[in-house]
């Protein structure tokens, strides 16, 4: 059986899951578009930050 406390509980409650969500999707369209254009460079760029997010860690 895993243990946790009440708090940190609470404080993953309370993380802006929401703003988590939209700047990922922001991302995530922004590579689809780059590599709708050609630019795989500026995709390759985008697809590296989103593994380096916040974001894309907490919703994993």
């Amino acid at each position: 059986m895993i243990r946790h406390s009440q708090q940190a509980s609470e404080l993953w409650k309370k993380l802006p899951w929401k703003r988590f969500r939209r700047n990922l999707f922001r991302l995530q369209n922004r590579v689809f578009k780059a590599v709708s254009v050609g630019n795989l460079r500026k995709a390759r760029s985008l697809q590296k930050l989103i593994f380096k997010s916040t974001a894309a860690r907490f919703l994993a």
